[in-house]
């Protein structure tokens, strides 16, 4: 609810349905939407999580038990964070899950009904994945990781941004840049890490990950340690959507970079399954919700296959307008299909079409 002055408030009211398990009523002013209306057993969540049920409309009488002038109020991805303006209980979450019957679950959520929960529980967490977690290696990458310790597919891609990144239909949607001391200190001064973190910043998830000490960034002689660690803190200020991680070493690099791919593959795919997706940056929302279409060699080729195990047959010419490609590429990538098994060749010269190889299920 607004005021004259335009000041929202958080209004919790009695729940006129006396038959109901929920006695309470809640209005979210959510920024840039209509307000959220819920139910929920109780007035704040204490020592655990309030479940709360969507309602259609706030009652046109209703009794208020609370009201208070609300600080933020603003969707974040599949989560609504509230901060109210009080000195106690001023800060909480609203999160929106599925269980595992596919259904959604709204809970209200502060620090003292977390510090009761056992972990894991309704969070996204960087654990280890029940399947193979499939990352994009860029193709000039040198010296990759490998993440043997882990259950991955590696698969080289075309990266129009960083240097290990997730795909979801063929758009990407989290990427890794991968820096190590010295190279930071040149893309920094250079201005090359500018342009790199500007490429980043229209993905859902993006981050940063040094193999190295800040400390050891400090000790290069060719560079005044203040002036650099102005550099690098401005530009953490202005692309503030990007994640930074100084390594150690190597081998802690890696882990830390599939622990983070991990949490956000299940992030997102989260937000994908409950109708949300993560918070669009100011300039380019759009890029952002849905991430960077990308159809280079593997992309094209795994959505050729794919469309030809739902009946599509393919020629070198359709091949070709459909991926915007030169013919030569188009025969290229269908001969690759052919190799790998995907796709099998019918006819010969100008009558050659491609079709799903038959029990093909790649």
């Amino acid at each position: 609810m607004t005021d004259a002055q335009g000041k929202s408030s958080f209004i919790i009211a009695t729940n006129p349905r006396t038959d109901s398990s929920l006695p309470y009523l809640l209005s979210l002013p959510v920024e840039d939407a209509d307000p959220i209306v819920l139910a929920t057993r109780d007035t704040w969540p204490a020592d655990r999580d309030l479940y709360c049920h969507p309602v259609s409309e706030w009652p046109t009488q209703p009794q208020v038990v609370e009201e208070c002038e609300v600080n933020v109020c603003r969707r974040r991805g599949g989560a609504v964070d509230l901060i109210l303006n009080r000195r106690q209980r001023r800060r909480s979450l609203f999160v929106w899950t599925r269980n595992r019957k596919g259904r959604t679950l709204i809970f209200w959520r502060s620090a003292g009904s977390m510090k009761g929960a056992r972990p894991g529980i309704r969070v996204p967490q960087a654990r280890a994945l029940r399947h193979k977690l499939r990352i994009a290696v860029d193709s000039n990458e040198r010296y990759a990781w490998k993440f043997s310790d882990h259950h991955v597919q590696l698969v080289d891609r075309e990266l129009p941004a960083g240097d290990y990144g997730l795909f979801h239909d063929n758009r990407m949607i989290a990427a890794i840049e991968r820096k190590k001391i010295d190279d930071l200190a040149t893309a920094t001064v250079s201005g090359r890490l500018t342009f790199t973190l500007q490429e980043l910043t229209v993905l859902p998830y993006a981050a940063v990950i040094v193999e190295g000490r800040l400390s050891d960034l400090l000790k290069n002689e060719n560079v005044q340690s203040g002036w650099l660690m102005n550099l690098i803190a401005a530009l953490q200020i202005q692309f503030h959507q990007v994640t930074w991680m100084f390594a150690e070493t190597r081998s802690i690099a890696e882990d830390y970079a599939y622990r983070w791919l991990s949490a956000a593959y299940k992030a997102y795919h989260e937000h994908h399954a409950a109708g949300t997706q993560p918070a669009a940056p100011d300039d380019d929302p759009l890029q952002l919700t849905r991430g960077i279409p990308i159809l280079d060699a593997y992309g094209r080729r795994s959505t050729a296959a794919a469309e030809a195990q739902l009946g599509k047959v393919w020629t070198s010419r359709e091949y070709a307008d459909r991926f915007d490609v030169s013919r030569g590429t188009a025969n290229s990538d269908l001969k690759k299909l052919v190799e790998m098994g995907a796709l099998e060749a019918r006819g010969s010269n100008r009558n050659r079409h491609y079709i799903a190889q038959p029990g093909d299920d790649k």
